[in-house]
């Protein structure tokens, strides 16, 4: 088994893609920093458009905002003359989803890669148990989910620190800390998911799909239509089923977060990483490897 990963994180770390995927995330971070600071000159140049920024982090501190489809961030209009506490901006740009669409994109790409290449076909007759496959498979996608979210982390703070100076600062990490965990947590448990998927189907595209449908909000329809049906059935229940989904619970978890939040993310992620798995690991030990 120890073996088995050694091999799948030497395979990460040689594929082009892994390091295209860390150099976009690096990328990505650098993006988001210039575009906030392009969304406060816009706020500094419209009052009316600042202080309707202001009512939506209200509304959504309070939860009292609803999902919306697609990727987006809310830049605080504090920040236009104020401080930016590196927690607060690294929390807006994970919880926008942005950061999850890599993670998809990278997490197909890597689970799909040996069906082109026979790895698969050459490896499991050796293997008395090839379930250990995928969980090796998602050993490796955990460490580089690391990796980007680490990656992120620091390329955002570097350009924060460039382009804002002295206004731009590192609060208290145990602030930080539980919202990262909990983020990573629950980034890990989509990459699980799409391991699911592309072993299920044995299509990248099927899986990337799949996900970016998901991190986008494109599933929120059909989340409403389970809850009135749950709604129906027993009234008295308070019930949303995206608090009990990955990305339901990504734009919730941030740093402000409550520790009932983070603890509710961070264990539906840990849940999906091990259902994901254990029902990876079944297909690949009852399928037949062509």
């Amino acid at each position: 088994m120890l073996n088995l990963i050694k091999m799948d994180l030497y395979r990460m770390f040689h594929t082009l893609s892994t390091w295209i995927t860390i150099l976009f995330t690096a990328g990505m971070a650098l993006f988001c920093v210039v575009m906030v600071q392009g969304d406060l000159d816009a706020m500094a140049e419209d009052p009316a458009y600042a202080q309707e920024m202001e009512q939506e982090i209200e509304s959504a501190s309070d939860g009292n905002e609803d999902r919306q489809l697609g990727l987006y961030a809310e830049s605080d209009p504090e920040w236009i003359e104020g401080k930016i506490e590196a927690g607060e901006f690294i929390s807006t740009q994970l919880q926008s989803g942005l950061f999850t669409l890599f993670v998809v994109i990278f997490a197909a790409i890597f689970a799909n890669a040996e069906q082109k290449n026979g790895y698969i076909k050459n490896i499991a007759g050796q293997l008395p148990n090839r379930g250990v496959l995928a969980l090796s498979k998602l050993t490796a996608s955990a460490v580089q989910v690391f990796i980007m979210i680490m990656t992120f982390v620091l390329a955002a703070g570097v350009m924060g620190k460039i382009l804002w100076g002295g206004r731009f600062y590192l609060g208290s990490l145990t602030d930080m800390l539980p919202f990262l965990g909990a983020q990573y947590l629950l980034n890990l448990g989509i990459a699980a998911l799409i391991l699911f998927f592309c072993i299920l189907t044995k299509s990248s595209a099927f899986s990337m799909t799949a996900g970016i449908m998901m991190v986008m909000g494109l599933f929120v329809p059909a989340y409403s239509i389970i809850n009135r049906a749950v709604a129906e059935i027993r009234p008295a229940w308070d019930f949303d089923i995206s608090l009990y989904l990955p990305d339901g619970n990504i734009g919730l978890a941030g740093v402000n977060a409550s520790a009932e939040i983070l603890s509710r993310a961070a264990a539906v992620g840990a849940v999906f990483v091990v259902l994901c798995a254990a029902a990876a690991m079944l297909i690949m030990k009852k399928r037949d490897v062509r």
